[in-house]
């Protein structure tokens, strides 16, 4: 019988083991892994979500038809699918969107006004709309928490009545959202109000993983919840928003 893995499987194992491409013993340590760990079980359950939206993507495009020659809205099927494969990677191992990403030389892109140094702004959709931004967290690091809204603030200064902001929050990043965790409710409370264009997506996935082991969640009043996460941030980039990681 295999022991338990340690460390934790990475996202490129866990990317292998929802593609179904490892062997009969590794894909039962990873099994044994996932029975212990529920973070891993929630970012190999997002893989499998992402994974079949990318299908979904790629369907649209005829196997016969190269994509140099394809009309604009097939073009978009195989923007979407790369821009899938790169979430897929960003979102279950927590590296994007700093000093990376896709997409970056769109116009107005590169320069997102009110973003500081270090970060950087992914696109997807052929019509990019600078003024509209995602910000993900999925941390739950005290000076994360406190970064996000930072950047909410900063980023709705720099672009104006016009801009919209949303904070999308899954995995430790709930805690922002949780009414009973977040040490930061005062602060929200403040800035809902001043902002109409500023909003909270929690990830209702996490959400049901949460109340699936006995852990009561109770949100902020400001927020609100989405089926998951990644449909929220493939939605909004398809709409034409901006992604960033923080």
């Amino acid at each position: 019988m295999n022991s338990p893995m340690n460390p934790p499987p990475t996202p490129e194992l866990l990317q292998s083991f929802v593609d179904g491409e490892l062997a009969a013993e590794e894909r039962a340590r990873v099994l044994a892994w996932l029975e212990r760990d529920s973070d891993s079980r929630a970012r190999a359950c997002e893989l499998r979500t992402l994974k079949e939206l990318v299908k979904g993507a790629y369907a649209e495009v005829p196997r016969s038809v190269a994509p140099s020659s394809l009309r604009p809205w097939r073009e978009g099927a195989w923007r979407a699918l790369a821009a899938g494969l790169v979430l897929a990677v960003g979102l279950a191992g927590g590296w994007l969107a700093r000093d990376r990403g896709f997409a970056g030389d769109e116009p107005g892109i590169q320069h997102l006004a009110g973003l500081p140094g270090g970060y950087h702004a992914v696109a997807l959709a052929e019509q990019v709309d600078p003024g509209k931004v995602i910000l993900h967290l999925d941390s739950g690091e005290p000076g994360r928490l406190k970064q996000v809204l930072d950047l909410a603030d900063q980023i709705l200064a720099a672009n104006g009545p016009g801009a919209r902001v949303e904070v999308v929050a899954n995995s430790y990043g709930l805690d922002l959202l949780r009414s009973d965790v977040t040490p930061l409710a005062p602060r929200i409370a403040a800035m809902a109000r001043r902002h109409a264009n500023l909003s909270f997506v929690a990830c209702g996935q996490t959400v049901a993983r949460l109340k699936r082991e006995g852990v009561r969640v109770d949100l902020l009043p400001d927020a609100h919840m989405a089926s998951s996460a990644i449909n929220e941030i493939m939605t909004r980039m398809g709409q034409g928003w901006v992604y960033v990681k923080v």
